[in-house]
């Protein structure tokens, strides 16, 4: 029996009313704008879309001035690198981004989007003329995680507005080119490797040129090899996530005292051990809020006493509260 066909991940249009780009874009990635107003039919809509696993990425141009709002919260990051015209995002304030100036958006704060002055862009997400990069917070959190060889809790923050004339900004519209390019399309569309490649350049790409709260981490060289009692006590602790072991507990099971191994956390794995455990407590309570287990149960299984405090560290971690994980499209991802 032969595999199914695997699902086509790049749309293109040439100038098509918005009507028909809608039914288009629908066809190929589903009616992810199903609550949204419909744009009116008289805007033209042209370029280049993709989409494979919580990413996105475009170089998209709109003839017509037109607003996109969103009546519900996204649990993506965009980030748009205007080539004509303007955009105008309104959430907490209102962005702009033109030709050389790009934004970096939290869309789980915008309310609604304007296209002006025949917009074009490069982006990862989505946006008007322009190139563009969509990700999903979580997916930024993960691959941020890897990265850094540990659990993030603290949430990411991108440079909310940037000069696009520094060199690292033009790398990545030269990756959405390539990304849109005809080239790629026969691997991207029925290769196996290739779109999960894409995606992790895609991730990588805005992690290292984008500012971030974490840049500065990431340009550190390589962290020394932590001492044996500092790993052990690392390990014990991922083990037993639901266990709330004290310092002294630790220091013993590590043959070590206790001022040593909070010395070695500090040293090689640049927290406290109570800042450690929180993390490996958050990251294994984000896993089984993901598979739909109760907020409470969750926060008592991994030692939270106190659901209100477990749901702002949540928050705190990763931008979404346990409740709007619960809610959202990432459970059982």
């Amino acid at each position: 029996m032969s595999p199914p066909p695997r699902q086509t991940i790049i749309l293109r249009s040439e100038n098509l009313h918005a009507e028909d780009f809608g039914a288009l874009f629908s066809r190929f990635f589903g009616n992810r704008y199903a609550d949204s107003p419909p744009i009116p039919s008289s805007i033209i809509i042209g370029g280049v879309y993709g989409r494979h696993d919580g990413v996105s990425f475009r170089r998209m141009h709109y003839h017509g001035d037109f607003t996109v709002t969103f009546p519900d919260p996204q649990d993506e990051i965009t980030f748009v690198i205007p080539t004509a015209g303007k955009i105008v995002f309104n959430h907490r304030t209102e962005s702009v981004g033109v030709a050389q100036v790009g934004l970096a958006i939290d869309k789980a704060d915008i309310r609604s989007m304007r296209f002006l002055d025949d917009h074009a862009q490069h982006g990862i997400s989505v946006s008007r003329a322009q190139h563009g990069i969509s990700v999903s917070r979580a997916q930024l959190t993960e691959r941020l995680a890897a990265l850094l060889g540990r659990p993030v809790v603290q949430k990411i923050v991108f440079e909310p507005v940037v000069d696009l004339h520094t060199a690292a900004f033009r790398g990545i519209k030269a990756l959405i080119d390539l990304a849109t390019g005809t080239e790629f399309d026969l691997l991207l569309n029925s290769g196996t490797l290739m779109p999960s490649r894409l995606r992790e350049m895609l991730i990588d790409a805005v992690l290292e040129a984008w500012p971030h709260n974490f840049t500065e981490a990431l340009r550190q060289p390589a962290p020394r090899v932590a001492p044996r009692h500092v790993k052990l006590a690392m390990a014990f602790i991922q083990a037993h996530p639901e266990q709330l072991v004290s310092g002294v507990e630790l220091a013993r099971l590590s043959n070590v005292s206790q001022r040593a191994l909070q010395e070695g956390f500090r040293r090689f794995v640049g927290m406290s051990i109570v800042g450690y455990q929180r993390q490996v407590r958050l990251a294994r309570a984000f896993e089984a809020l993901r598979h739909s287990a109760s907020v409470t149960e969750v926060a008592l299984r991994f030692g939270f006493s106190n659901v209100g405090r477990f749901c702002q560290y949540f928050q705190q971690a990763y931008g979404v509260s346990p409740a709007q994980l619960r809610g959202s499209g990432l459970i059982g991802l």
